[in-house]
């Protein structure tokens, strides 16, 4: 296929509409019309973390380590943690992910995904040690888990007679953007089309009309082979796969056993790949008066976000007492350079009332075959990347030891949304960075994230351990209805054990329970000061439950 640059696309999928509201302009958005472009949703949620994916003690525990230390997740969180290791260590830390979630419409194809990954896998190494001074200084080597990203739903619904259409869209889409259908038939070359001369906000509206769907017949966009008093059902399938990790590299120093401080340079690895399915059934009272009547189309939508960044974290972890730990530690913002793809297909079936325009047609009097157009690929690369920055990020926590029995923590977390910067893009021609940095400003807020976990020695090899975080979200107001549907709020419990075998190996196991709370959102809508075409609004939570194993050697 040939590789499209995607470079005329506005930024619809940017826009927050609240319900009720109307655009002075013909805007356009929704979860199935939007994912042909990196959304400022899209950075926000790659951006997200979950320090608690690690090892099995760290997810056992919500994260809560950002002033324990003496484990791997102390890569990632507070580096500061890695001068407390006293002998050199390998873990691997293996993860069963089962997603399940919820929607307010009846389900459709299934909601569920299950998926086996890696939490953790690392080395540290003590470089130095001494009985005074700078005691210990450890250098440490590892992969860690900052977030998972699958998931599945899907829901159906029935419609009315006279009920919207996700055609309506595309017909007020290409009525405003000033296509004609003489002008795409202008892009046919021979059996094939030129996608490259067709804004890619517009390639869905485009796959209507080749489709079907709509067409101009009457000189103004509609959707002339459904009919006005179609009822319209519904289907969706939303199903993502993908994770954010961070290969690190660490230095701990332990000064006297009572200051401790780190340092960590990050380079985390993205990759989401979601799919998106929507359909369309049409039920008619009666035959109506349409040269062509369409029964059905189906629309299939990929797209794929995957890239590298690179950030640095600094920490320091103090004991003023024997069983007091303070500790704080300092994130950089992430800078992210991205590649993106996406492709679209839609096919459908049409019957012939009154072959006008003479089709080729079965035997049941349906266009034969049935109507199909697939896009090209499109692809933002090399000069036409994504670059944009996540938040940066502060940590503070306290922590105290009861001797050798019990251990209890709790973690403050804050990230500056607000302060997410687009570096480079596709539209850096056309808008500049400015639109995405009001767009931060105004839509996000500094979040605030609280972790406690405790740990009980019932024996001096066994260990409970239970852990609950709290994520509050970052969206301004997490009532309104976004362009797509977005994380406002995660709730997370932890809860394991740990058995050391021996003086050199030892397992952990956990189980994490995560509910991810959504805002509202519409599978399409478009307003303007003379209309407001809208799907119904949909809610949909995602539970996440992880299970987690680590094994460790000492040496």
């Amino acid at each position: 296929m040939k590789r499209v640059k995607h470079v005329l696309a506005t930024v619809v999928a940017a826009t927050m509409i609240v319900v009720g509201a109307r655009a002075q302009s013909y805007d356009v958005g929704g979860l199935i019309i939007d994912p042909n472009t990196v959304s400022a949703f899209d950075m926000f949620s790659s951006a997200q973390t979950q320090f608690s994916m690690g090892t099995a003690r760290s997810a056992a525990m919500a994260g809560a380590f950002t002033s324990l230390g003496g484990d791997l997740a102390s890569m990632s969180t507070n580096p500061a943690g890695l001068g407390m290791y006293r002998t050199n260590e390998f873990s691997i830390t293996p993860m069963l992910v089962f997603s399940r979630a919820k929607n307010n419409a009846a389900d459709f194809e299934g909601n569920s995904k299950n998926r086996f990954s890696l939490g953790s896998v690392g080395i540290v190494l003590k470089l130095r040690e001494s009985s005074k001074g700078v005691t210990a200084i450890n250098l440490g080597f590892g992969y860690t888990r900052l977030a998972d990203f699958n998931y599945r739903y899907s829901y159906q619904s029935a419609g009315v007679a006279g009920g919207s259409s996700i055609a309506d869209v595309f017909a007020g889409q290409l009525q405003q953007s000033g296509v004609t259908a003489q002008g795409l038939n202008n892009n046919y070359l021979g059996d094939s089309f030129d996608w490259g001369n067709i804004n890619p906000t517009d390639w869905g509206a485009t796959l209507g009309y080749l489709t079907g769907a709509i067409g101009d017949a009457s000189g103004r966009w509609d959707r002339d082979m459904i009919g006005a008093r179609a009822a319209v059902d519904s289907a969706t399938t939303v199903e993502s796969v993908g994770s954010s990790g961070e290969y690190d590299i660490s230095l701990g120093i332990n000064v006297n056993s009572k200051l401790y401080i780190g340092a960590t340079l990050g380079i985390p690895m993205i990759s989401i790949s979601r799919n998106i399915y929507y359909g369309e059934g049409y039920r008619y009272d009666r035959e109506p008066s349409l040269d062509y009547r369409m029964d059905y189309f189906d629309y299939d939508q990929s797209a794929r976000l995957k890239g590298t960044g690179v950030n640095f974290k600094l920490g320091a972890i103090y004991r003023p007492i024997e069983g007091l730990r303070i500790g704080v530690a300092i994130h950089t913002p992430t800078y992210y350079s991205m590649t993106f793809k996406y492709k679209a297909g839609m096919t459908s079936r049409v019957k012939a009332l009154n072959n006008s325009a003479d089709y080729q047609l079965d035997g049941n009097g349906y266009i034969n075959p049935p109507l199909s157009q697939a896009t090209d690929t499109l692809v933002d690369d090399g000069d036409y990347s994504w670059c944009y920055t996540s938040p940066t990020r502060l940590l503070v926590g306290v922590s105290y030891t009861f001797g050798e029995r019990a251990v209890l923590s709790l973690d403050y977390e804050r990230d500056w949304y607000n302060g997410m910067r687009v570096k480079s893009s596709p539209y850096d021609r056309i808008y500049g960075k400015e639109l995405y940095k009001s767009f931060f400003q105004e839509s996000f807020r500094g979040s605030n994230t609280l972790r406690v976990g405790a740990e009980v020695r019932v024996i001096p090899q066994v260990a409970l351990r239970a852990g609950y975080g709290l994520w509050a979200g970052a969206l301004r107001d997490s009532r309104a209805i976004y362009s797509s549907p977005v994380v406002s709020r995660v709730d997370y419990v932890g809860a394991g054990a740990g058995i050391a075998l021996s003086r050199h190996f030892s397992l952990d196991v956990a189980y994490q329970y995560l509910h991810n709370r959504l805002t509202d959102y519409k599978t399409y809508y478009a307003t303007s000061a003379t209309e407001d075409i809208a799907s119904a609004t949909y809610s949909t939570s995602i539970d996440k439950h992880l299970v987690l194993l680590t094994m460790a050697v000492k040496f």
